[in-house]
């Protein structure tokens, strides 16, 4: 037997030892099926971990854009108030921001003119900043209240708030003035015209405009605040339940600027105090 003979026959036997060496590294390479019920219970586990943070992060984008927002109305607020000596806007209890003519935007004599044309006319805001990101319901919907704005106006004791001379003296301490306005004719009617800023004796505890599903908020018994005078309905958008969401889009609480310009966020219970929106804090909270 020569050397080329042994040489194939010995090469041959070692591939034999080494055969069942290679089938279990290639057995031990794959994934078994528990291994992969394994991998995809970590991958479920991990989804639902960062799903619910990324919404939360996503909402509170919305709620810093809506600030923002907010901010920018106050801001334009300070604008109108040096422009026509520290007077606040005559309110009006228009309920669309554009129609098909775009009036309610650029007419101020339109008689249902929202009141963002004062501030966008005098302070150049544009449309857009009074549209909340976390619009739930009226985004740009016909038939709901300022379905082209998000944010109230406090008109608290206006002329749909049912309120009697006797409560308005209760709140606010005047039967002819209410935080924002002064009336010239008749609450009834809704003849008023705005108050001096310098009139509100406490600007950094009295709503400007807030998250909201009524462009201009009467207040009262009217339903559209969560501080209503009927005990009732305290803590409640009565008049249209259904939209306590536009009340409290940004984590269970609303984006509130105040007359002296600052942002806060504010829950439902805080929004019940009826003095944020009569700025009258030198009486007692009512209830």
């Amino acid at each position: 037997m020569n050397a080329r003979t042994v040489r194939p026959a010995r090469r041959e036997a070692i591939n034999q030892a080494a055969a069942p060496h290679l089938v279990a590294e290639t057995r031990e390479s794959g994934f078994t099926l528990i291994e992969l019920m394994v991998v995809v219970g970590i991958i479920a586990v991990l989804v639902s971990i960062l799903l619910p943070a990324m919404g939360r992060m996503r909402d509170q984008s919305r709620a810093v854009k809506c600030a923002t927002n907010l901010r920018a109305i106050g801001e334009g607020m300070q604008v109108y108030l040096n422009t026509y000596n520290r007077f606040f806007p005559p309110p009006r209890n228009g309920s669309v921001v554009l129609d098909s003519t775009k009036s309610k935007y650029t007419v101020i004599t339109d008689p249902e003119m929202y009141y963002g044309v004062w501030l966008g006319r005098t302070a150049k805001l544009a449309p857009e900043v009074f549209k909340c990101p976390s619009n739930q319901q009226k985004d740009g919907t016909p038939g709901y209240a300022n379905e082209d704005a998000a944010y109230g106006f406090n008109g608290w004791g206006y002329s749909h708030s049912h309120m009697t001379d006797s409560e308005r003296m209760q709140y606010f301490g005047s039967v002819s003035e209410i935080a924002l306005f002064r009336n010239v004719g008749s609450w009834e009617f809704g003849i008023a015209v705005g108050r001096q800023a310098g009139q509100v004796t406490s600007p950094s505890k009295t709503i400007l405009a807030q998250d909201a599903w009524e462009s201009f908020m009467d207040g009262g018994s009217d339903g559209d605040t969560f501080a209503s005078t009927n005990a009732s309905q305290r803590g409640q958008i009565a008049e249209h339940p259904e939209n306590d969401i536009e009340y409290l889009r940004h984590m269970r609480a609303s984006n509130v600027v105040f007359v002296d310009g600052h942002v806060e966020r504010m829950t439902r219970e805080e929004q019940t105090d009826e003095r944020y929106y009569t700025g009258n804090w030198a009486a007692p909270r009512s209830y």
